[in-house]
């Protein structure tokens, strides 16, 4: 126990009963200092104890003595137990829900709404990450709790805060030499395994932090290492989208559903003719293996060389290499054919189709089947995300002034990248017998899960080189490799004030240049003998039907499947038999037998660059019992994309005459057409937040703000790809329903940032060290939020001769967002915290949150109405544990609502409710050392989601990421 007395002009100011100052006096001083964020450096008579109970009064204080809506966490709240990262440690604070990654909290979203909506600092800054897939999420699996000395959760804004949260702002703090003892530290090393992999696997952290005996320089390393194999088991008809028979379908309430590409009428071997009727266009079973090495350092140093002057540098660093292997079963929409379908099973209703049965042999003849369709897809990427920044802060007598540079950036993305798809059938191989290494194929839907059933001689007639036609159309090598920078620039000065009641005026500037850059390219793999600089110098260049799956060079079924199926199918799916591509094999082929040769797509770009300028003015108050703050925080943003459209016009399959498949332009031809935009948004987000110490024990909150969130990367400048099939393509593959016309995705560069005006009021009741209640209401007025949709477009097209005139198209279905308006997400927060004397304790917390029917507006027309994407009706978690001196037990149950997604086929999609139980254990041999045990969903809980809310047949997917064991050793010193 140590003890340490000062004075503190805050704590004078405010009113405390026996009761606050013992929750101060468990407090830790570092921590405190740090958080309050208003207290001089030396502040308040503390006495450290160290333990859970410590950290949740710390926590409580935190929130007790911020004139904002904030929770908090602290390091020894998140180090005490095993949390994986910091968003495990999250899922404790009330209004948190996280989503895990093989078992790891990845994305934290707050009161209901959408993780995209969560803006997320590292020391103030935003980190760089995903570079695959850019996002302006934060990737929490990048930080080990270690690395970490606090988070505050705002739910209320603040001015002087970075704008970008409508959900909330997490704001992380790392771990600084001066605030820790000279060679101090933590080293942790674990094994962990899961029951999809049946794998054990290592992970390592370990911090180091020195300072001199004055005080005045410290540095801090910390390094972490793991390997981690996570393996997602899918099921369900979301690969494509679920289409109706006959007449325009209806939703629950008789509202017409925007799903005009209908198909009439869907006949199967008998004649049997089914309309007015949803069903799946493609059913699938998919198992996704990653192997994943991820590093990361991070390394600090602070020096005063005054007592008025702070220089600071922090670096941090982390790279990802991962193998992702995804093998899938699929019976796509040409198995909708009577030569094949020999029956159809239907849901209660008599409306939805749940169930169909296959034959090879449904027409009397055997007919070339093509199904089940075995594919897969092959990633070798690396990534990295490197972030620092130089800080300096200058304490006056009466101001402090803080000035901060750094950059963040992350690149990376694949070094291979492959894609093959076989038939069941010998389908393209040139042979006038047909051969099925599949004679009859199942599927049905029920409790929750897709199952599949298929021939069980389909792998053994593979490997004897029965079917397994190769579909050089699906095979491919591209890749797209991304790079997200940023840099920025910011200053900020606190006046320290006796104006009446304002005791600080704090205002600031930043500045932020952000660029993100994607390319695409291509590997091609040539014959040995191919010439390549004659073909760079074509009129086309090199392109993909050089490659070698175009030249009869793709290696047959039987050189490349795995002798068994997939196995320890643990959840996800049901399937009798599943066969799969070895990927080793596959590239041993093709490296072994061609040349292979890399193409940037420079016609092909997707670049966005901003400019952000922030300025604010912000005033604290204090009179009496209240206390609080209000400013303003002025943005503009000045945005410039560039993306270019692709449209590929699919001509001719098949030569009528010999039928061999068409290869060059007389198969396809490709016409892009770069877009460009540039737009200037300006936003003032004027902020108010007060407190009352209405008694001893009571705080009153209230609050009101505007807020804002920018649109994803990918939404907002992500290319669109229209494909057209002509009248010759469509009657080529007539036996297999494909539809003439276009089709497309893409996303929209006329997206506004989200918009929100929201109040918040809560009541909290400080009843015990350490124990807490409260309850709050929230209101937020939500515009131009985003959604996911999937929709007829019409638009107008410049023509392509001798196919299709200009004039005004018709794109369907076409996969983009649009914004919402008018969104109302309203409701209430409960929670309550309390530890016994006996060691026991418990934190439990309650949000619930309705929101409306909004108008989605795509190029200023109403296309639907949806609630706020994201959002989930409730969430709770709920931990109970026991702290002894040795032993430490904590189990957490987290369940979060059923969750909107977006809208597909003109309906909503929904996530049923999910709910998850984890455990972690400690036991301490010394004060020191300890033995640390945890499992990650122990109930084995899936991910489900589901087309429509009128109903339950209408599975989209299932999926389960399995359940996972840690068991592993912690040192501090």
């Amino acid at each position: 126990m140590s003890t340490s007395t000062c004075y503190s002009p805050l704590a004078a100011s405010l009113r405390f009963s026996v009761i606050s100052l013992s929750v101060f006096s468990a407090m830790n001083a570092a921590a405190a200092e740090q958080l309050t964020g208003t207290q001089t450096e030396k502040d308040m008579e503390v006495i450290e104890v160290r333990g859970i109970r410590s950290s949740m009064a710390e926590n409580l204080a935190v929130k007790r003595l911020s004139s904002s809506v904030v929770d908090a966490i602290t390091a020894e709240d998140i180090g005490k137990f095993p949390d994986k990262n910091v968003a495990d440690s999250l899922a404790r604070v009330p209004g948190v829900v996280i989503e895990r990654e093989g078992g790891e909290g990845s994305t934290v979203s707050i009161r209901g709404l959408s993780s995209d909506l969560t803006y997320t600092q590292l020391n103030g800054n935003f980190i760089a990450s995903s570079p695959g897939e850019p996002s302006r999420s934060f990737d929490y699996a990048l930080l080990p709790s270690a690395m970490i000395a606090s988070v505050e959760v705002f739910k209320s804004p603040e001015a002087r805060l970075d704008e970008g949260g409508v959900g909330g702002t997490v704001l992380m703090h790392s771990r600084k030499p001066l605030d820790m003892d000279a060679n101090s530290g933590v080293f942790n090393v674990e094994s962990t395994y899961a029951d999809v992999t049946e794998d054990y696997e290592p992970q390592f952290t370990g911090l180091y932090s020195w300072k001199n005996d004055s005080d005045s320089f410290g540095f801090l390393l910390g390094y972490t290492r793991q390997e981690r194999t996570n393996r997602t088991l899918s099921g369900g008809t979301d690969a494509n989208v679920w289409r109706y028979t006959g007449q325009q379908a209806v939703d629950i309430n008789g509202n017409e559903v925007n799903n005009s590409n209908d198909w009439g009428a869907v006949t199967d071997a008998n004649g049997q003719r089914y309309e007015n009727m949803w069903f799946p266009q493609v059913v699938r079973s998919s198992v996704v293996n990653e192997k994943r090495e991820r590093e990361g350092v991070q390394f600090s140093t602070q020096w005063r060389p005054t007592n008025r002057i702070e220089l600071g540098f922090n670096y941090f660093g982390f790279s990802l290499k991962q193998q992702r292997s995804d093998s899938v079963v699929d019976m796509p929409e040409w198995a909708l054919n009577p030569d094949f379908l020999t029956g159809i099973t239907l849901d209660e209703s008599g409306t939805i189709v749940n169930g169909m049965d296959y034959s090879a042999m449904a027409s009397g003849v055997e007919k070339d089947m093509q199904l089940p369709w075995l594919r897969g897809s092959y990633v070798d990427e690396e990534s990295t995300s490197d972030t620092f920044d130089f800080n300096l802060s200058y304490e006056g007598d009466n101001f402090t002034a803080r000035f901060v540079v750094g950059k963040t950036k992350a690149k990376g993305g694949p070094k291979e990248s492959w894609q093959a798809a076989y038939k069941s059938s010998n389908a393209g191989e040139g042979q006038s017998n047909i051969e099925n290494a599949s004679q009859s194929a199942a599927w049905s839907i029920s409790d929750d899960r897709i199952s599949m059933l298929i021939d069980p001689n389909t792998l053994n007639n593979l490997l004897a080189g029965v079917g397994g036609g190769r579909d050089a159309g699906s095979s491919n090598s591209s890749f797209v490799r991304s790079t997200l920078a940023e840099k920025y620039y910011q200053g900020d000065v606190d006046f320290y004030v006796d104006w009446g009641i304002l005791t600080t005026i704090r205002t600031g500037a930043k500045y932020r240049d952000a660029s993100l850059h994607r390319e695409t390219g291509n590997n091609f793999f040539l014959d040995p003998s191919f010439d390549i600089a004659a073909g760079e110098a074509s009129a086309g260049g090199i392109t993909q039907f050089d490659s070698y799956q175009w030249n009869n060079g793709m290696p047959q079924a039987q050189d490349v499947f795995n002798v068994e199926g997939e196995s320890n199918i643990a959840g996800g799916f049901n399937i009798n038999l599943m066969p799969t591509i070895n990927w080793h094999k596959y590239r041993d082929y093709i490296y072994s037998n061609y040349v292979p040769y890399t193409r940037i797509e420079d016609n092909f770009v997707y670049d966005i660059a901003e400019q952000i300028s922030a300025f604010y003015l912000q005033g604290d108050f204090e009179y009496r019992d209240i206390r609080g703050n209000f400013g303003v925080r002025v943005v503009q943003t000045k945005t410039s994309s560039a993306s270019t459209d692709l449209y590929t016009f699919l001509l001719d399959e098949t030569d009528d005459e010999t039928g061999e498949q068409i290869t060059g332009d007389d198969r396809l031809v490709e016409q892009y057409q770069l877009i460009t935009q540039q737009t200037t948004d300006t936003h003032v987000l004027p902020s108010l937040n007060i407190a009352w110490d209405a008694s001893d024990d009571v705080v009153i909150r209230g609050a009101l703000a505007k807020v804002m969130s920018r649109p994803d990367y990918g939404d907002l400048g992500s290319q669109q790809r229209i494909t057209y099939v002509s009248d010759e393509w469509a009657d080529d593959r007539a036996a297999f329903n494909e539809q003439h016309g276009f089709s497309g995705s893409g996303g929209n560069k006329n997206l506004k940032a989200f918009e929100s005006v929201q109040a918040d009021l809560s009541l909290e009741y400080y009843y015990a060290p350490g124990s807490a209640l409260g309850v709050a209401l929230f209101h937020k007025q939500v515009d131009n939020f985003i959604v996911p949709l999937v929709i007829d477009s019409q638009r107008e097209f410049a023509g392509q001769a001798g196919l299709v005139d200009s004039g005004t198209i018709s794109i369907s279905p076409y996969s983009t967002v649009g914004n919402g308006t008018d969104a109302v997400s309203k409701g209430v927060e409960v929670f309550i915290q309390h530890a016994f004397d006996s060691g026991f304790g418990i934190y439990a917390n309650y949000t619930y949150n309705n929101t409306n029917q909004a108008d989605v507006t795509v190029a200023g027309e109403k296309l639907a109405e949806s609630p706020l994407i994201g959002s989930a009706d409730y969430q709770y978690n709920t931990s109970i544990y026991y702290e002894g001196d040795s032993f430490n037990i904590r189990a957490s149950y987290n369940k979060r609502g059923e969750t909107v997604l977006g809208i597909n086929s003109g309906l909503n999609v929904y996530q049923d409710p999910y709910q998850q139980v984890d455990v972690n254990a400690a036991y301490n041999v010394t004060d020191n050392l300890s033995f640390t045990a945890a499992v990650i969903n122990l109930t084995q809980s899936e991910s489900v989601t589901r087309l429509g809310k009128d109903t339950d047949a209408r599975l989209l997917n299932t999926s389960y990421s399995g359940r996972r064991y840690y068991a592993g050793i912690n040192y501090s010193f």
